[in-house]
């Protein structure tokens, strides 16, 4: 609030005052608007406001009614004041007599003081509601079309009420308002989104000068000096910001009472609604600003966006972190409570949104970074150009460190054209899981393991990183054409450290991947052979996961639809059609699967290829002192078993490779 006051101040000595007439009547009529003697239009800073009751208070904004935006005069709160109710989707009585379910409270600006997004397209929009229930409600405005959004009814971000019984101000910045009357005649509106009717007694528009670009997370109270909890502050500057704004996080500069930013809540980098073409890192490029997970944390630290929030995170685009360090705070957090299962009893899975009510939902995961994007998981093609609004695009993860994680994934990352270069994960998860071995993390989550890098989605480039003991799998890509994973380093260390693999490409989500080249990468392991140890280097083909065998598999996802045994038949790149499968990795004859110039040391298996539908080229990939690890399954998995060895297919096999049947990862 303090920040608000001070930018108004600022806005009232900057901009000159525009006088224009206002109506009262139900609608505002189109008027002229006035310009500075420099050709800008003048900015008058007076809100627009409302009061609601029986008769409506109106200057600047008018209330509609008719259709589905009837509403219904109500006295609430304590002491009683008059307010207006949504419907809840029940229709309402209406001066023109319709019977139509009401859903909407809707608002129309006067026009002489905003029209077509000028004199600007950036206001505040308050309201005050009762907060009466635990649903939520969502802002509608008319936003200035784009080369992908005509803008009509455009996200303004969502509320969620938690019962006070109280009168409660809810306040959000509106960055592409058009408000040329194209949301059914108005310029914005309340949808109760039929979970709960909503009573309103006051909304104000302030309109503000175009947004600041630059955005210090400091100026809305953060401070990285002290060991107070931050989210709150971070979390208003991130939901202030509009695309296009860089939004920084102070760096340490050598002062020794440097604490980092603790996070106690889940950051949701997009805010209240999908942005694009935004930038998050350090005010010290080369000095990396720190976000510490808090004891308490439920959920991981950072999220690109809420799913409570955001229902359209196709339109999040153009994301970039850089020069941010996130620990997860391992050795305090668990991913399961007593009861062995991640619900938020006990453990730091869930939420501070209303985002988790199913237990085991990855997506709420006591994980460090997650920058989970939209994808179509229906389209096999992958062809994200040609339906732009389903898939989160351009995506930049660039020279951080995401440390101390406890479980899920160090980094995740999804939808398409991705890069992530030139990032340190250090420590994710225990691997530990054979009897009578010490854990490496103290809470002894044994099977909350963590990977190193998650992602999937077309044409990715995961380059230059460093991955240090994920207990899971170190760099792992769930399916996706044309992406490359090159000159990456894992390695597991002395002592009880371990994974699963190193690097693998398993193609639960995209079956095709065609193009995806996998080359000059270095993968070792020094690992316990009793108590640690890395299963196997380079895993192409997820038939060493249970055989590939799923009960519901992805709709783009490719293999044997309904059938499931040990020596299958390659499917040809048929479709598993979204039911039970045994999925494969395809790829077509055209754009092979490229594995050249790696060189892996001290696994178990150092390469096994097992569960690959079509051609791969191999050469050059260098096979060092395999070596035995804590692999249970590699004394018998349905009555094989394997020692060290340096090169495996089966599913195909090859030339001067072992041929042997691996279907057990554990």
């Amino acid at each position: 609030m303090r920040y608000l006051q001070i930018l108004l101040l600022l806005i009232s000595i900057v901009f000159l005052t525009g006088c224009a007439a206002l109506s009262s009547a139900a609608g505002f009529q189109r008027a002229f608007i006035p310009f500075t003697s420099d050709g800008r239009a003048s900015i008058d800073i007076t809100p627009l406001a409302i009061t609601l009751g029986l008769d409506n208070d109106e200057d600047g904004l008018a209330l509609d009614h008719g259709g589905d935006v009837d509403t219904v005069v109500v006295s609430a709160g304590d002491p009683p004041q008059e307010a207006r109710r949504t419907g809840n989707n029940v229709a309402l009585p209406s001066p023109d007599g319709n019977s139509v379910a009401d859903s909407y409270m809707q608002f129309q600006v006067d026009d002489s003081r905003l029209f077509g997004g000028r004199p600007t397209s950036h206001v505040l929009l308050r309201i005050d509601y009762l907060d009466q229930g635990t649903d939520s409600f969502r802002i509608q405005y008319d936003a200035l079309p784009s080369a992908t959004s005509e803008g009509l009814f455009a996200d303004g971000g969502t509320v969620f009420k938690t019962g006070s019984g109280e009168f409660r101000t809810a306040t959000q910045v509106l960055c592409d308002v058009n408000f040329a009357n194209r949301t059914n005649g108005g310029d914005f509106r309340i949808d109760d989104e039929q979970n709960g009717a909503e009573t309103v007694r006051y909304v104000e528009i302030t309109l503000l000068p175009p947004a600041d670009t630059t955005v210090y997370v400091d100026n809305f109270g953060a401070n990285p000096f002290d060991d107070r909890p931050d989210s709150e502050a971070i979390q208003a500057a991130l939901d202030q910001t509009c695309s296009g704004s860089r939004i920084l996080f102070t760096s340490g500069g050598g002062d020794p009472a440097y604490r980092g930013y603790f996070i106690d809540k889940t950051l949701f980098l997009s805010g209240a609604a999908a942005k694009h073409d935004m930038v998050y890192t350090s005010t010290l490029p080369f000095d990396h600003a720190v976000l510490r997970a808090t004891d308490d944390l439920k959920g991981p630290v950072v999220h690109l966006y809420a799913r409570s929030r955001v229902f359209n995170p196709g339109a999040i685009d153009n994301i970039t972190l850089r020069a941010i360090d996130v620990f997860g705070n391992r050795e305090a957090r668990q991913c399961f409570g007593a009861d062995g299962v991640a619900n938020g009893d006990d453990d730091n899975w869930g939420s501070w949104l209303p985002e988790c009510d199913i237990p085991g939902d990855s997506w709420c995961t006591a994980a460090n970074i997650l920058l989970n994007g939209a994808m179509d998981w229906e389209d096999p093609a992958q062809n994200y150009s040609a339906r732009p609004e389903w898939w989160s695009t351009g995506i930049v993860v660039d020279d951080l460190v995401s440390a101390e994680t406890e479980c899920g994934t160090a980094l995740g990352l999804s939808g398409a054209a991705a890069v992530i270069r030139d990032v340190r994960i250090d420590i994710a998860g225990d691997h530990v899981h054979a009897p009578g071995c010490a854990y490496t993390d103290p809470d002894g989550d044994m099977g909350g393991w963590s990977d190193g890098i998650t992602f999937a989605g077309p044409e990715h480039r995961i380059s230059g990183n460093e991955i240090v003991n994920s207990s899971d799998i170190g760099i792992v890509f769930f399916g996706g054409r044309d992406t490359l994973i090159n000159n990456n380093t894992v390695r597991v260390t002395a002592g009880n450290y371990g994974a699963f693999a190193g690097i693998a490409a398993h193609a639960w989500v995209f079956g095709n991947n065609s193009g995806l080249e996998i080359t000059g990468n270095t993968v070792t392991s020094a690992g316990d052979s009793a108590c640690g140890g890395l299963h196997t280097g380079i895993d192409l083909g997820p038939h060493m996961w249970g055989g590939g065998c799923v009960g519901q598999a992805s709709p783009a996802a490719v293999g044997n639809a309904g059938v499931c045994g040990p020596e299958p038949v390659p499917p040809g790149g048929a479709s598993c059609g979204g039911g039970p499968c045994q999925v494969w990795n395809y790829t077509l004859s055209a754009a092979p699967i490229v594995l050249r110039d790696n060189q892996v040391t001290g696994a178990h298996i150092n390469y096994l290829i097992e569960g690959v539908d079509g051609p791969i080229n191999a050469a050059n990939n260098s096979s060092t002192t395999p070596q035995l690890s804590d692999w249970e399954s590699a004394r018998d998995c349905d009555g094989v078993s394997w020692g060290p060895l340096d090169f495996v297919a089966h599913h195909p096999s090859r030339p001067g490779w072992t041929d042997l049947r691996v279907h057990c990862e554990r």
